[in-house]
């Protein structure tokens, strides 16, 4: 029975009894078919489908619900940097169906149904982010300091606005741009933070900060937090971009700030891990929750912990989950991870996980609602589902949400 049960747990990349440490289930684990000498280098998952592109620039198309592979194909040019990936279905327009391959140089727009190409087309302007999707349009800031506004289902330019103001030299675009599916928010690396109307690429308000932004600003309800290398983390109102409040630091702020409930996370040099109120009442300070050191890795998901709120942190170096009070900053529980090369938040279950590895294996949690599962019998042991290629020929994914 304990070789069986050792079996079992090897089989995984998180297997039965680590996956119930972190209060979750298998839900499935498939193995892309990979060539000789070939490895994984992007997952992307989202509701619509889990895509795992190789070395090669191949992209096998999973059902996220099953892990059932539907079909392999080439997404892009072998020489291709492929930055992000994503599945436009009819979230984005009515005329959903593709798979939307992004590179630095071009988007690819695949059919969903067999991964033929049917689209492909070049960017007028040098990406330097990675992409968001909202309404029909695939967003991106670029190198000379435009975001920048591609209709995802034909690869051809909507919109580009210069993020600065006439009164200061463009300055690029560092950080990924946030999106709540109707506002996007980018930042400058002269310090301009600017909104966006997702649907008609409209400017909605701009600030001019003190120096450049460099970390992704975040959204939560109608404020958008942003860390800024003049050493403030800013809240402002989505709406008309007031300054709500500002916390001052001793250092520049070149990591994202992480929301999680009615709090937002900072990573502040000197200070450690900084937990503030999202929206204090007369605070223009800021509001101080907690401060934490020696917290490794970064935010990926929230979940309930040993009965509380905590936040979970993902450590790819010691390859190490920890989960965080959220009202005192404590470690609450940590769960090491041997096995795993890259752990994401699943978009199909709060507190679930998609984990990956370069040999192939991709696994689905799911948090546990009822009892565990309990693990097959020693006459029927589980194992990974092995999945073929059907044709020889995604710091993070593309959707948001």
């Amino acid at each position: 029975m304990a070789e069986t049960a050792a079996k079992t747990e090897a089989a995984y990349l998180i297997g039965p009894s680590v996956a119930s440490k972190l209060g979750c289930e298998i839900v499935w684990q498939s193995t892309v078919a990979l060539p000789p000498g070939i490895g994984l280098k992007l997952v992307s998952a989202t509701p619509a489908a889990t895509l795992a592109l190789n070395e090669r620039n191949e992209v096998t198309f999973l059902r996220s619900a099953t892990g059932d592979s539907a079909w392999t194909a080439s997404a892009a040019l072998a020489i291709d940097h492929v930055d992000a990936m994503g599945v436009l279905d009819d979230r984005f327009g009515d005329r959903g169906g593709h798979v939307a391959i992004f590179t630095d140089t071009q988007l690819y727009l695949l059919d969903e149904t067999n991964g033929e190409l049917a689209k492909k087309s070049s960017y007028r302007h040098a990406p330097s982010t990675l992409p968001v999707l909202a309404n029909e349009f695939v967003i991106f800031g670029s190198r000379n300091g435009q975001l920048v506004f591609v209709n995802a289902h034909t690869g051809f330019l909507f919109r580009s606005s210069v993020v600065d103001p006439v009164s200061r030299a463009p300055g690029s675009i560092a950080a990924r741009p946030a999106t709540n599916g109707g506002v996007v928010v980018v930042g400058s690396s002269t310090g301009t933070v600017a909104a966006y109307d997702s649907s008609s690429a409209q400017s909605i308000w701009r600030r001019e900060l003190l120096a450049g932004v460099v970390a992704s600003p975040a959204i939560s309800g109608n404020t958008v937090f942003v860390a800024c290398e003049d050493q403030y983390l800013y809240a402002f109102d989505l709406g008309n971009g007031d300054t709500l409040w500002k916390y001052f630091t001793q250092t520049p702020l070149r990591t994202a700030p992480f929301v999680a409930g009615n709090m937002v996370l900072q990573e502040i040099p000197g200070e450690g891990l900084v937990a503030f109120t999202a929206n204090p009442e007369g605070q223009i300070g800021g509001e101080v929750r907690w401060k934490k050191t020696g917290i490794d890795g970064k935010p990926i998901s929230t979940a309930v912990s040993a009965g509380r709120d905590s936040v979970v942190f993902w450590c790819p170096k010691h390859r190490r989950v920890s989960y965080v009070d959220l009202l005192k900053g404590d470690i609450i529980a940590q769960v090491d991870l041997p096995k795993v090369q890259h752990l994401e938040a699943d978009r199909l279950d709060v507190g679930g996980f998609v984990a990956w590895s370069a040999d192939g294996r991709i696994e689905r949690l799911a948090p546990v609602k009822t009892a565990p599962v309990a693990v097959a019998p020693a006459s029927a042991p589980a194992a990974p589902t092995t999945e073929a290629s059907t044709d020889a020929g995604s710091e993070e994914s593309a959707s948001n949400g």
